[in-house]
């Protein structure tokens, strides 16, 4: 009878043992290699001083950010990417037509 009870609470031993080892075989393991950084774009009305004083008098109470977001196609990020470079292109060549005038 002992021989059975131990012999059971090896194999159940070895066999949890097991589960574990092949589980953490298959966990994914994520890269960091900067891809992953999100990007946040606010847009809002600028106030005057005014708007900003009597807006300060009347939040009394902690102010709360709510986040959300979705997860892009790889479509969505290509013609993201794509926006990004044509205005990074703009940018430049009004810098470069500003120092044109200037110099």
């Amino acid at each position: 009878m002992k021989n059975t009870f131990k012999n059971s609470l090896i194999l159940s031993t070895a066999l949890f043992a097991g589960v574990l080892a092949i589980g953490s075989a298959f966990q994914q393991v994520k890269a960091e290699d900067g891809s992953d950084i999100p990007s946040v774009t606010i847009v809002a009305k600028r106030l005057n001083a005014e708007q900003k004083l009597a807006y300060d008098e009347t939040q009394t109470a902690m102010q709360t950010v709510l986040v959300s977001a979705k997860r892009l196609s790889p479509e969505q990020k290509m013609a993201m990417d794509k926006e990004d470079q044509f205005e990074r292109q703009q940018v430049a060549e009004r810098e470069l037509a500003r120092k044109h005038v200037q110099g």
